[in-house]
C-alpha cells in the first residue's frame, strides 16, 4: 500500500519536474523575445531621433528659403516701384521683374518640395512611433507572461 503510494508520488514528482523543465524553456524563450524586442525599440528610437534631426535640418532650410523668398519679394516690390517711376528704363524693368518672378517661382518650388519632404518625414515618424508603441506593447505582454510563469513556478 505504501509502495503504491511511493510509486504514485514518484510519478507525480516526475510530472512536476517535466513541467518545470518545460516552463524554464518557455521562460528562456520569453526572456530572449524581451531582449530582441528591447533591441528593436532601441533601434526604432534611434531611427526616430535621426528622422527628428532630419526634420529639424529641413525646417531650418525651409526657414532660410522663406527668408530668401521674402527678401526676393521685397526686392521685387522695390524694383517694381523704382521702374514705374522711371519711364525710360521700362525695358530694364521688364527684365528685372521677369528675373525676380522666375526667382520667386524657383523659391516657391523649393518651398513646396521641402514641405513635401517634411510631410514625408512626419509620416515616417508617425510610423516609427506606431512601431515603438507596438514593441512596447509586446514587451509589456511578454513581461506579463514572464510574471505569470514566475508566479506559476513559485506555486510548484
Amino acid at each position: 500500500d505504501s509502495r503504491s503510494e511511493v510509486i504514485r508520488l514518484s510519478g507525480h514528482v516526475d510530472t512536476l519536474e517535466s513541467s518545470l523543465h518545460a516552463e524554464k524553456h518557455v521562460s528562456a524563450e520569453l526572456e530572449q523575445n524581451v531582449e530582441e524586442t528591447e533591441k528593436d525599440v532601441l533601434r526604432l528610437t534611434n531611427e526616430n531621433n535621426s528622422a527628428d534631426l532630419e526634420i529639424q535640418e529641413l525646417t531650418a532650410k525651409l526657414d532660410k528659403v522663406t527668408a530668401e523668398r521674402d527678401d526676393a519679394a521685397a526686392k521685387l516690390i522695390e524694383a517694381h516701384t523704382s521702374l514705374l517711376n522711371t519711364s525710360n528704363e521700362k525695358v530694364a524693368m521688364n527684365d528685372q521683374v521677369a528675373e525676380l518672378k522666375k526667382m520667386e517661382s524657383e523659391y516657391a518650388n523649393s518651398i513646396a518640395k521641402m514641405e513635401a519632404t517634411i510631410q514625408e518625414r512626419d509620416d515616417e515618424i508617425m510610423t516609427l512611433n506606431k512601431s515603438i508603441e507596438s514593441s512596447i506593447a509586446k514587451i509589456q505582454s511578454t513581461e506579463r507572461a514572464l510574471s505569470e510563469l514566475s508566479a506559476e513556478k513559485e506555486e510548484w
